[in-house]
């Protein structure tokens, strides 16, 4: 099996691991009701589904299209999380990092701009709706500061990344340096 598909599998595997295990412990860390108890099996539920699925399509010469499905369905899921979750999106945040880095492992550079951006635009939504402004202070100034206090950081991490996935592929000169 080319090293590619094992990666994917070994993934998949990871991913599906992490789902299933991590549910339990969410359910007891959030304060047991039944409310938490939907939500947790409905996102770990999904989570566990998606890796599920693609697991058995992985080896039929469909890695490509298994990689976007399952960056696209974390990330839909992450999203969906974040913004109904009622916590604060600076809780959220790395979970956007880890379906950023993914986009970077698996579907390359256009995947992680595009990731970036999704991610971006959606982190900014909901703390331009959660800002609350405290008294004396315009709700515009709150809304910026809340954004600001995660965005550049994620900018940089992207940067990173993708710097690190152009000069993986080739795309920048070399320097003098390191030819």
């Amino acid at each position: 099996m080319p090293p590619r598909t094992e990666f994917l599998r070994a993934l998949l595997r990871l991913i599906l691991l992490a789902a299933l295990a991590s549910a339990p412990i969410f359910l007891f860390a959030e304060g047991f009701s039944a409310q938490s108890a939907l939500r947790v099996a409905a996102s770990n539920g999904v989570a566990a589904l998606l890796c599920a699925v693609l697991l058995r399509q992985v080896g039929r010469g469909h890695e490509t299209a298994i990689a976007r499905w399952l960056v696209g369905g974390l990330l839909a899921l992450v999203v969906g999380l974040a913004s109904s979750n009622g916590e604060a999106i600076h809780v959220n945040v790395v979970n956007f990092v880890l379906v950023t880095l993914l986009a970077s492992v698996l579907i390359g550079t256009r995947g992680l701009l595009l990731v970036a951006a999704i991610s971006a635009v959606a982190m900014a939504a909901i703390a331009w709706r959660q800002a609350v402004a405290p008294p004396g202070e315009e709700i515009a100034e709150a809304r910026l500061e809340a954004i600001a206090q995660f965005l550049p950081t994620y900018a940089v991490i992207v940067a990173i990344l993708w710097r690190r996935e152009r000069a993986d592929t080739g795309l920048t000169r070399p320097s003098a340096r390191n030819p």
